[in-house]
């Protein structure tokens, strides 16, 4: 099933390009790259040849689909293991 806007939330982080918009850590604000991997409670960025680590929890990320809609993601709404977010798919959502 393809990423949309519908279903990001319950989709695989891993390969997306996102941006952290807005992160009570002023050194994160700002960051762009690929999400490498992706944990209960943080997202691994890979952003100017390093991996940064971002919490989920108060954090607003920018993603880019790879049908290059822009799609604004609060940290919180992804605060789940990502195995679990595909397993309650569409219908929690």
């Amino acid at each position: 099933m393809p990423i949309t806007p519908q279903n990001i939330l319950a989709h695989e982080w891993i390969g997306l390009h996102v941006k952290v918009q807005a992160c009570p850590d002023r050194r994160l604000k700002g960051l762009l790259g690929i999400v490498r991997d992706e944990t209960r409670n943080t997202l691994l960025i890979e952003a100017r040849n390093r991996l940064v680590r971002v919490p989920k929890d108060n954090a607003l990320f920018v993603a880019t689909l790879p049908t290059g809609e822009i799609i604004p993601v609060q940290g919180p709404a992804l605060k789940y293991r990502p195995e679990d977010r595909v397993k309650k798919g569409l219908a929690k959502w």
